[in-house]
This record gives C-alpha cells, sequence and structure tokens, in this order.
C-alpha cells in the first residue's frame, strides 16, 4: 500500500532529489530488486511443488493408501499457482501508465 501510495509522487517528481519525489524515485530501485526476487522464487517453489506432485503420484500408484490423492492434486494446484503469479505483474504493468514506471 505505501509504494503504491508513492506513485503518484514519483510522476510529479521531475529531478529533484532533495525533495518527496526524490524518495520515491529512491524506493523505485529496491522494489523493483526485491520484485524479481520474489518472481524468482516463486519460479523455483512452482517448479519443485510439480516435482514433487509427480513423484507423489508415483508414490500413490504403488500405494493409494500410503499417499493420498489429494495431495498430490494440492501440490499440482499450489505448483501451478506459484509458477503462474509471476505472470500478474505482466497484467498489472499494463494498468499502470508506462511513464509511471520509468
Amino acid at each position: 500500500m505505501i509504494i503504491l501510495s508513492l506513485l503518484p509522487l514519483k510522476a510529479v517528481a521531475g529531478n529533484n532529489d532533495l525533495g518527496v519525489g526524490g524518495v520515491a524515485q529512491n524506493l523505485m530501485e529496491p522494489v523493483g530488486f526485491f520484485s524479481d526476487f520474489v518472481q524468482t522464487g516463486c519460479f523455483i517453489i512452482g517448479a519443485s511443488f510439480l516435482f514433487a506432485a509427480l513423484i507423489k503420484y508415483f508414490e500413490h500408484r504403488r500405494s493409494p493408501l500410503m499417499v493420498p490423492i489429494s495431495t498430490v492434486i494440492f501440490l499440482v494446484i499450489a505448483g501451478v499457482v506459484l509458477v503462474l503469479l509471476p505472470f500478474l505483474s505482466l497484467v498489472v504493468d499494463n494498468g499502470v501508465p508506462y511513464s509511471l514506471m520509468k
């Protein structure tokens, strides 16, 4: 919420590094780094969930009582959501004017 409230200040910031606009401008670089970190983490964890779902499915085929199918379904759904979550930023970036992001 704080970051979204600073976006209008970034639009009127200009080249003044001393005011509130300068603070908003300086805040955008760490936010971009954190965003890339979260996206990479989503891909890695989502791929791990999908791989674990595959392994659990083979275990379920061998012994259905030991590994319930609900575990496999949960891992597949969670893996797909985590892999697709970074692509949500592509949809959101289209809603924000490009002049505010640059």
